[in-house]
C-alpha cells in the first residue's frame, strides 16, 4: 500500500455508521431521481423534431449534471464535519485541502464542474452528423446512463467509506464521459475533459 493509500484509509476509517449511511442515502436518492428522469427522456426521445435535437441533447446533459452526488449531503465527510465542527478533524481536507480552499481537490473540481454545466447551458452550436445518428447516439447515451446510475445503487449498500468516495468518483467520471459531446458544442467537450481531469485527484 502506498504512502497515499495509507492516508486515505485512515481518514475513511475515522468516518462514523450514521454518516456513511446519510451519505450512501442522499447519493442512492441521486440515483433514483435520475434514472426516473432517464426513462423519461428515453420515452421521448422518438417524438422529438429533428430540429429540437440539439435542444433536447442540451436538456439531457443539464438534467444529468444536476443529479451527480456533488452536495455537501452526498459526502460522508461534510456530514461528519460540517456545520457545527467548521471541519476540524476532517480526514479529506486533512488530504485533499479544505473544500472551501481555493486550491483543493474539491474547489478546483467544482470550478470545472460549474463552468461545464454553464458551457452546456450557453451552448448554441450544431452538431455535425445525420439527425439519425444523433438519435441513436442520444438513445445508447440515455440508456448507458441509466444503467450507471441502477449499478450505482446496487454497490452502494455493502460499500464502507473509503469504497464509497472511490465509486463517487468513478461514478463522476463515467457519468461525465458520456455527456453527448457529439451533439454540442467543442467548448463543452474540452470542459468535460477538464472536469474528468480534476476527478483524478477527488479522492
Amino acid at each position: 500500500m502506498t504512502d497515499r493509500a495509507k492516508e486515505l484509509d485512515a481518514a475513511a476509517k475515522d468516518i462514523d455508521l450514521e454518516s456513511l449511511q446519510a451519505a450512501k442515502s442522499a447519493v442512492a436518492t441521486s440515483c433514483q431521481e435520475y434514472v426516473r428522469w432517464a426513462e423519461l427522456f428515453s420515452r421521448r426521445l422518438d417524438g422529438v423534431d429533428p430540429g429540437e435535437l440539439h435542444k433536447f441533447a442540451r436538456a439531457f446533459s443539464l438534467t444529468l449534471l444536476g443529479h451527480l452526488p456533488t452536495r455537501p449531503e452526498t459526502c460522508p465527510f461534510c456530514i461528519q464535519y460540517g456545520h457545527d465542527k467548521s471541519c476540524q478533524g476532517c480526514g479529506y481536507a486533512t488530504t485533499h485541502g479544505r473544500c472551501d480552499a481555493e486550491d483543493s481537490a474539491f474547489s478546483l473540481f467544482i470550478e470545472a464542474f460549474q463552468e461545464l454545466g454553464r458551457s452546456v447551458y450557453l451552448d448554441t452550436g450544431e452538431f455535425c452528423c445525420s439527425p439519425y445518428d444523433a438519435r441513436m447516439h442520444l438513445n445508447l447515451t440515455i440508456k448507458a446512463t441509466r444503467d450507471v446510475a441502477m449499478r450505482l445503487q446496487e454497490d452502494l449498500p455493502s460499500a464502507g467509506a473509503k469504497r464509497l468516495m472511490e465509486l463517487k468518483a468513478a461514478y463522476l467520471d463515467t457519468m461525465v464521459w458520456f455527456i453527448p459531446v457529439l451533439l454540442l458544442s467543442e467548448e463543452v467537450r474540452e470542459r468535460s475533459l477538464l472536469v474528468r481531469r480534476m476527478l483524478l485527484n477527488y479522492w
